[in-house]
């Protein structure tokens, strides 16, 4: 599927956006997680040919500019909603990975009319605590160390069965944090994983169709049955 690029600028910088299609249906924006890009939608980009498709870069990622200073989540939804405008889309369907996912819950749960339906795939809904707190505090310290840090990088991303089939995700993980300074990365953990707090009663309170997806073997489990509309 063809497509072009567009880069709006926004309070985290000018964001990278990859547009695909023109259908009649309404627009799909996909935003991915942690250390990845726009490219994880690919293959899920083939099924919506009915639609116009919109893969962000997030701030820092693929071909978005760097931030360049401390960030928050709370930014990073501005962020998306300066996409919308910028991109003159007034409603939309978002489908999010990850922080992808912790974004446009929160941009969703403020402004319920930009929002048609959600997906939210792997989101972590629960605060980071305990030993796996303390050790995102140890990952920052060895960000500098980018080819260790990745094969830890993509333990936390993928199962091990994908792992073994995918040998090249591991080196694409590299050459993506070499791309990004030790002090950009520590701000993205800041960002992404230590600061936010549990999500479970945002998800509670949507006003909109919502799809919360996890897989079998992911970290984050999922929320209280009842939950998810």
């Amino acid at each position: 599927m063809t497509g072009w690029e567009t880069f709006i600028k926004t309070d985290l910088g000018s964001v990278c956006i990859h547009e695909r299609g023109r259908g009649d249906g309404p627009p799909v924006f996909f935003l991915h997680g942690v250390f990845l890009d726009s490219s994880l939608w690919d293959r899920v980009a083939e099924n919506f040919r009915d639609h116009r498709l919109l893969l962000l870069d997030m701030p820092g990622h693929g071909k978005s500019h760097a931030v360049g200073r401390a960030w928050s989540l709370n930014e990073c939804v501005e962020m998306l909603l300066q996409v919308l405008d910028g991109m003159g889309v007034e409603t939309c369907v978002a489908v999010g990975h990850s922080w992808g996912a912790m974004t446009v819950l929160r941009a969703a749960g403020l402004h319920p009319n930009r929002f048609r339906a959600l997906c939210l795939a792997n989101m972590p809904f629960r605060r980071t605590t305990g030993l796996r707190r303390v050790g995102f505090h140890i990952q920052k310290l060895l960000a500098a160390f980018r080819g260790f840090y990745a094969k830890q990088a993509v333990k936390a991303l993928y199962t091990p069965h994908f792992l073994a089939t995918h040998p090249r995700i591991v080196a694409q993980m590299q050459e993506r944090l070499r791309a990004m300074s030790r002090r950009e990365i520590a701000r993205v953990v800041n960002a992404v994983i230590l600061e936010p707090g549990d999500a479970g009663h945002l998800i509670k309170g949507l006003q909109i169709p919502a799809l919360y997806v996890v897989g079998k073997d992911d970290y984050v489990g999922s929320p209280k049955e009842g939950t998810v509309i």
